[in-house]
């Protein structure tokens, strides 16, 4: 389980069950530890259905800080008021840093190419 953070606060968690090795590309449902919704509600407005955070950083579950080189991006679906899904994505996550993190998205985009 990988672990998101703004600055030094504890936001959420996920597996990062998905991915596209190529592009460096890890995502996954995203659950909110309690001090999310405060984050939440503060996040810049964009416009009415867009908000943005600055700060997020993704760690290991021991602590090793992932370099994101495109960013990370938290979106949700649903109402502002009634969310219904959050997903996370970490975009640009260099090599060999992503195969041994996400061996399991390499075999799977590997095999794709197999008869």
């Amino acid at each position: 389980m990988f672990e998101f953070w703004i600055k030094d606060t504890l936001i959420g968690h996920s597996n990062l069950e998905q991915g596209d090795p190529p592009m460096g590309v890890a995502h996954g449902r995203f659950i909110p530890a309690q001090s999310f919704d405060l984050f939440r509600h503060n996040a810049e407005r964009l416009d009415e259905d867009t908000r943005r955070w600055r700060g997020l950083a993704v760690k290991t579950a021991n602590g090793q800080e992932i370099e994101c080189h495109m960013g990370i991006a938290i979106i949700e679906y649903g109402p502002l008021d009634d969310i219904f899904a959050i997903e996370v994505t970490c975009l640009g996550i260099g090599y060999p840093l992503y195969e041994e993190l996400f061996p399991h998205h390499v075999k799977s985009y590997e095999e794709s190419f197999e008869d």
